[in-house]
């Protein structure tokens, strides 16, 4: 039972072990609960009011400005809802005015400006991040002004209510019970490292199975390592923070799967020995240790000698005997090259890099430029069909129409086809929860709203990882709130599923039929750079760590950019292909492609700095340039289109001229496997690329 429990906690921990999203859908919940209140006690004072009119603005405006304000310090975030609120602000303002001055056809002409928000609110797109997230919230936020004015415009009360929702988002964010950025960060890496370490266990067949152990696989570290990658995005410390990179676990993942396949690739005869050996145990015992802590534990041997631990396990169980076969030797010099990869890239004494994802709005040429004329366009021809069909055939919430179209359009095609399957799987599940619900829950329409509450942070934990799921989740909120606040009949509630599909249909013919932004020349442009950066990483000098991690950075950040394109164009080829085993296959080349050459080139740095006590220096330089050769022109030939090159006897070669055991230099031994290893991968990449067709689209 004790050992059930640990492991659902400890699976817990893997899925969101910063706390980031749970505790942003929280703050969001506060937030939503604090406006309400705040609105009710000045509806109190101020007859004639709606609570619930001034409640929905206050929502409105600080909900929005918590969640279109990224994660970030806290001095960072309270600019960026700062400056939201106080768009939003005048927004509202505006819409005040309008108001005023319309009199009796406020609401028409307040609606007929919605347009023209959506319209400028795309535009701004093209300005940078900040805008583009503005610009989406002010197109939403107009709704609220238009619903607001709807039986007599609240006029001043507008504006108020939008400060009241900013100064509410502001003190629920950034007050003294936020987490601290160190602590989130170190809490997000020590859940890499336990699993880490748990999974070496596993992979050398020291698990032990005590509290925490629960099963590893290779797919958990690379949640585990997505989640410290968030981290690394989103968060800057506000001192020198020294751990685990996400570029460092990247390579520790590598070096356990080196582990892993070559234990498994072991004779029988080899795994028994070492399943035996006393000097084996104990590298593992260190290196989960390492992993676990960052820490050292001091040989037996050093204990004596004064040392602290810093040096590498030893690798005495390495076979010397000349019986043993080629075969075995090979694996196991690839564990001991992972064994001494993973014990440096576990110091926890690193500098850790963390990259802020700041609003970089300096681009070059004048504003005019910059907006995205074309978005905009499609948004306002959306919009008005949108409208008009409203209008013509009388919907109920005609306005969940036009939301729908600003949710759906973005900046491709491929990218609005996506986003429209997931607003209307999302809104029908949402629909349909609701309505089983409902039935149930009649009669205690205090639980609807405890429901309605605590389903709150649920939108932020699931709206960056599946937004069918958040978007299930909204409508289930709207559908039970309306229904419970307003009293709505639930039946009549079916017309959000209806306005959903109509809005999506309309946004996504306007990204297809006007003017569409189809990815396919991009996408090729992003691939052959690509490439050619890789290529240019494996030329230069490596080595040393700081630049090797920096360059897989560089490299990781180009092929992100690569995959999120390629996904787009497969999306406009044909709409399932993204689902497909095949699109998943090339996303993982583009991925492992940088990592195997930034490994190569490590290990490359390795064989020839040791060259120098070997006996057959000459021999092993141009066995090198004849590997380096080979995967030029590997790159060249994918590049050109060409088929796959060969160079015959290279490889045995290679093994034929690798140092023998006797010389001792175990440093020259293992680099010389990595590199052979390292190169049949890249070359492995290169060609599953081609397969799929890689400069000419995906399959």
């Amino acid at each position: 039972m004790l050992q059930a429990a640990s492991d659902i906690k400890t699976s817990l921990l893997r899925t969101d072990p910063g706390g980031l999203r749970l505790m942003r859908g929280v703050h969001l919940m506060l937030t939503v609960l604090g406006a309400v209140f705040l609105a009710n006690v000045v509806a109190s004072f101020v007859p004639g009011q709606s609570a619930f009119k001034l409640a929905v603005l206050a929502v409105a405006s600080g909900g929005h400005c918590l969640m279109f304000t990224p994660v970030s310090t806290r001095k960072a975030e309270v600019l960026g809802i700062l400056k939201l609120g106080v768009l939003l602000t005048s927004l509202f303002a505006l819409g005040a005015v309008v108001a005023e001055l319309s009199g009796k056809s406020a609401s028409t002409v307040l609606q007929g400006l919605w347009i023209a928000a959506i319209m400028l609110g795309f535009a701004m797109h093209g300005l940078g991040p900040f805008w583009q997230r503005a610009g989406r919230s002010m197109a939403i936020c107009w709704l609220f002004v238009v619903l607001g004015n709807v039986g007599g415009s609240p006029g001043l009360w507008l504006p108020v209510m939008a400060v009241l929702g900013m100064v509410t988002a502001l003190v629920v964010r950034t007050g003294p019970w936020r987490p601290s950025t160190y602590r989130t960060y170190l809490r997000v890496e020590a859940a890499n490292r336990q699993a880490m370490a748990t999974y070496l266990r596993q992979l050398s067949g020291r698990a032990t199975g005590s509290s925490g152990d629960a099963a590893v696989r290779i797919r958990d570290l690379a949640k585990l390592r997505m989640e410290l990658q968030v981290c690394a995005d989103l968060l800057r410390p506000e001192g020198e923070l020294q751990g685990m990179s996400p570029e460092a676990a990247i390579m520790v993942e590598l070096a356990l799967e080196v582990v892993g396949d070559a234990r498994d690739q072991l004779s029988r005869d080899a795994r028994t020995r070492l399943a035996q050996d006393d000097g084996f145990r104990r590298a593992v015992d260190r290196l989960v240790h390492r992993l676990e802590t960052g820490e050292g534990v001091p040989e037996e041997s050093d204990v004596g000698e004064g040392k602290t631990g810093a040096s590498a396990p030893a690798a005495s169980w390495l076979q010397a005997d000349a019986a043993v076969t080629a075969h075995d030797r090979f694996q196991e010099l690839r564990i001991a090259q992972a064994f001494k990869r993973l014990w440096l890239l576990a110091a926890k004494d690193q500098p850790v890099r963390l990259s802020l994802g700041t609003d970089d709005d300096s681009r070059e040429g004048s504003w005019l430029r910059k907006l995205s004329w074309r978005l905009s366009l499609q948004a306002g021809v959306a919009a008005g069909i949108g409208f008009s069909l409203g209008l013509a055939f009388d919907l109920n919430h005609a306005y969940w129409v036009t939301l729908t179209i600003i949710i759906v359009l973005s900046n491709s095609l491929g990218a609005t086809l996506l986003r429209t399957a997931q607003r209307i799987g999302g809104t029908a599940g949402g629909v349909v929860l609701a309505m089983l619900v409902d039935p149930a829950l009649a009669e205690f329409p205090s639980v609807r709203l405890v429901l309605v509450v605590i389903a709150i942070p649920g939108v932020i934990v699931f709206l960056d990882r599946n937004y069918a799921i958040a978007s299930g989740i909204i409508s289930f909120l709207v559908v039970m709130g309306l229904q419970t606040l307003e009293g709505l009949p639930i039946d009549e509630l079916w017309s959000r599923l209806y306005d959903t599909m109509i809005g999506a249909g309309v946004g996504l013919a306007a990204a297809w039929l006007l003017f569409p932004n189809r990815t396919g020349a991009s996408f090729k442009g992003l691939a052959s750079d690509y490439l050619n950066a890789c290529r240019s990483c494996l030329r230069a000098q490596g080595g040393k760590a700081d630049t090797d991690l920096q360059d897989l950075a560089r490299l990781r950040t180009a092929a992100s950019t690569l995959i999120a394109t390629a996904r787009s164009y497969r999306i406009e080829q044909a709409p399932w292909s993204s689902f497909t085993r095949s699109a998943s296959d090339l996303n993982m080349l583009v991925i492992v492609l940088a990592q195997y050459v930034v490994l190569y080139r490590e290990a490359r740095s390795d064989v020839t700095r040791e060259t120098v006590e070997a006996q057959a220096r000459s021999g092993i330089e141009t066995l090198v340039a004849r590997m380096d050769k080979r995967l030029e022109d590997e790159f060249s030939a994918v590049l050109d289109g060409r088929p796959r090159q060969t160079v015959p006897g290279l490889e045995d070669d290679w093994m034929t001229a690798m140092p023998e055991g006797a010389t001792g230099n175990l440093a020259l031994e293992t680099g010389w496997v990595a590199m052979l290893y390292h190169a049949r991968k890249i070359v492995r990449c290169l060609d599953g690329l081609r397969k799929e067709k890689f400069l000419s689209g995906p399959a």
